[in-house]
C-alpha cells in the first residue's frame, strides 16, 4: 500500500515538474532582434536554437515605405520584424537536439485573403498533428496549435483570393510572434524530479 502511494505520489510530482518547466521555458519569437531591411534574408539554421527551412526575415516596415501597404505589414505583431515563406513554397522548422512544443503564432496571407495554412507536426518521421488554418490578409490571427514533443513543424499555404494589393500574388503567409518551448531532457527532468521529491517530508512536516 506504501509503495503504491509512492508511486503515484512520484507519477504526479513528475507531471506537475514537467509541467513548470516547460511553462517556465517558453519562448516568443519576435524576429526584431535581427538586422533586416526591407529585402529579407533567410532564417539561419540555430536561430532560436531551432532549424529553419525556406522561412525569410524582414524589415515590414522598410519594406511597405518601399512597397506599400501589404498582408507582410498587417502581418506585424510587434514592431519591426516578420517573417515568411518565400516564394509561397512550404516552409520547415526542425529540432537540432531536443524536440519542442509549438504553442501558437501570429499568421496573416501575404497576398490572399482566407489563406488557407495547413500546419502539420511529426516525430520521428510519423506525422502527429495536423490542422488548416484560415488566415485573413488585413490582419494578424492568432492561432493556437498547441503541438506537443514534436521534432518537425510543416507549413504549406494554398488558396484563398487575391486581396488587390498591387505589385505581386502568391501563397506567401507573414508569421510573427512564433510560441514555443524545448522539451526538457530527461536527465534535466529527472534531476528536477528528484529534488522535489527530496523535500516532499520538509514540505509534509510543515503542512502538519
Amino acid at each position: 500500500m506504501k509503495a503504491r502511494s509512492f508511486l503515484l505520489r512520484f507519477v504526479v510530482i513528475t507531471v506537475f515538474t514537467s509541467a513548470i518547466i516547460s511553462s517556465g521555458l517558453a519562448t516568443v519569437v519576435t524576429f526584431d532582434e535581427l538586422s533586416e531591411n526591407g529585402t529579407g534574408s533567410f532564417l539561419a539554421n540555430g536561430y532560436q536554437g531551432l532549424a529553419w527551412s525556406n522561412f525569410v526575415v524582414q524589415n515590414a516596415i522598410v519594406y511597405t515605405a518601399n512597397n506599400g501597404l501589404k498582408g507582410y505589414y498587417y502581418g506585424m505583431v510587434s514592431a519591426s520584424n516578420n517573417a515568411f515563406n518565400a516564394f509561397g513554397n512550404p516552409a520547415e522548422i526542425d529540432s537540432l537536439s531536443t524536440n519542442f512544443n509549438f504553442q501558437s503564432a501570429y499568421l496573416t496571407g501575404a497576398w490572399n485573403s482566407n489563406l488557407n495554412i495547413q500546419v502539420q507536426g511529426f516525430r520521428g518521421g510519423g506525422l502527429i498533428y495536423n490542422q488548416t488554418v484560415v488566415a485573413s490578409a488585413t490582419n494578424a490571427t492568432l492561432f493556437t496549435f498547441n503541438y506537443l514533443n514534436i521534432d518537425s513543424l510543416t507549413f504549406n499555404s494554398f488558396g484563398g483570393q487575391s486581396a488587390g494589393f498591387p505589385g505581386g500574388s502568391g501563397n506567401n503567409f507573414v508569421m510573427d510572434n512564433f510560441t514555443f518551448d524545448l522539451v526538457p531532457e530527461p536527465s534535466s527532468l529527472l534531476l528536477a524530479t528528484g529534488g522535489t521529491l527530496l523535500l516532499w517530508p520538509i514540505l509534509k512536516r510543515k503542512r502538519a
